[in-house]
């Protein structure tokens, strides 16, 4: 296996901030569409959003050599206009107490955010578009890497959206079962979501990987490595089978009983897809192969 120049660190800023953002958007979305029977759900993804994501970015500091040592340093990331982790870090800057503000106001923390709540129209309106944005440079950033062709590809930022929608609303799903597990039966609502967002998922992921066979010989020889190599039992087992596959049948069967399957295959579903956005990313870092110098 080729060695990657990225580690745990980056992967675990791919995931917490595609989480992070999806769970916001999920608890905007319950909140002005339903706000009365998905209270407990959107009350958890609004929680989640600003935490998720500032321990993700965090992650991403750190990552760079003078994230630990010289983080005053750290300012030379947002004088470059021109340069996407410029746009990604004022992206991230602005999310974050964005959504810190509206998860204060949609519970009512402290009188911040009973202030807040009178402002909870414009808060979700403005953090929902930081969130899209947050989730699609979660692909962008691997994306414009040109050094890694399996990674240069704009199906990235589709691929990390779609996982970031999933991702989100199962970290919500958990979080209401965790609020108020009495809620489980109106869950079965948002069941529907994971059946789309992980089918959208599963369609850009093949047409990624497939595509990435005839792109070049790098790309094709990561695409291998995943479908064939020496990744392939985790692409296939953790990525496709336990990520995709089974929630996916799960949430169909959920969506339909309304209510009467089991709390923990409902929250096992949660985290299965979970488990499959974390190994996803995990596994496109890992296989992503530099050109071959001759």
């Amino acid at each position: 296996m080729v060695e990657s120049a990225w580690g745990w660190l980056i992967v675990a800023y791919l995931f917490l901030a595609g989480a992070g953002s999806g769970a916001f958007i999920a608890a905007v979305a319950c909140d002005l569409l339903a706000p009365d029977w998905s209270k407990a759900l959107a009350r958890a993804g609004s929680l989640a959003a600003g935490p998720l994501v500032a321990v993700g970015t965090v992650c991403l500091v750190l990552d760079l050599d003078a994230g630990l040592w010289e983080p005053w340093r750290q300012i030379y990331l947002v004088n470059n206009l021109s340069s996407m982790i410029t746009w990604g870090v004022l992206i991230l800057a602005l999310f974050i107490p964005i959504a810190l503000l509206y998860a204060a106001a949609l519970n009512e923390i402290t009188f911040v955010g009973r202030i807040a709540s009178k402002y909870t129209l414009y808060l979700g309106g403005v953090g929902s578009f930081l969130a899209v944005s947050t989730a699609a440079y979660t692909g962008v950033l691997i994306a414009v890497v040109n050094g890694v062709p399996f990674w240069n590809t704009p199906l990235m930022p589709l691929l990390f959206m779609a996982s970031a929608m999933s991702t989100g609303l199962a970290v919500a799903m958990i979080g209401a079962a965790v609020i108020d597990i009495r809620t489980i039966k109106t869950l079965s609502n948002f069941a529907l979501g994971h059946v789309i967002f992980l089918a959208v998922e599963a369609v850009v992921l093949m047409m990624f990987v497939f595509m990435s066979l005839t792109r070049s010989t790098e790309a094709a020889m990561s695409a291998s490595m995943l479908i064939s190599g020496v990744l392939s039992p985790y692409f296939w087992v953790l990525v496709v089978v336990l990520g995709i596959l089974i929630p996916f049948v799960l949430s169909i069967v959920e969506y339909y009983e309304y209510g009467e399957m089991p709390k923990s295959l409902v929250v096992g579903a949660d985290l299965l897809v979970l488990l499959g956005g974390m190994s996803l990313r995990a596994l496109i870092i890992f296989s992503g192969t530099p050109p071959q110098v001759v």
